[in-house]
C-alpha cells in the first residue's frame, strides 16, 4: 500500500525541500517507487533532484490548471525509482 508523506511549514528556510529530497531519494534507492511533486513555484526541488524545469512539456501546474493527466506530466529524475511532477 502506498504513503503519503508531506513537508509544510509557514517559514521557509527551515529545510522543508532539502528532506524531502534526501527522504525520497532514501526510499528510492531502498527499491521502492517514489513520487514527488515539487507544488512551491521557485522549483527548487526539481532543480535539486536534477531536473531543468524549463525543459518538460507539462508541470504540477498543468495537472492542477489546465486538467492535464498526472501521468502526462511525471518525469523521470537521475535517481532510479524516483519520479517527480515537476514546477513551473
Amino acid at each position: 500500500m502506498g504513503k503519503i508523506i508531506a513537508f509544510s511549514n509557514q517559514k521557509g528556510g527551515v529545510g522543508k525541500t532539502t528532506t524531502a529530497i534526501n527522504l525520497a531519494a532514501y526510499v528510492a534507492l531502498a527499491g521502492k517507487s517514489v513520487l514527488i511533486a515539487d507544488i512551491d513555484p521557485q522549483g527548487n526541488c526539481t532543480s535539486g533532484l536534477g531536473v531543468n524545469k524549463d525543459e518538460p512539456e507539462h508541470s504540477v501546474y498543468d495537472v492542477l490548471i489546465n486538467g492535464v493527466g498526472v501521468a502526462e506530466a511525471i518525469v523521470p529524475t537521475p535517481t532510479e525509482n524516483l519520479e517527480l511532477l515537476c514546477a513551473r
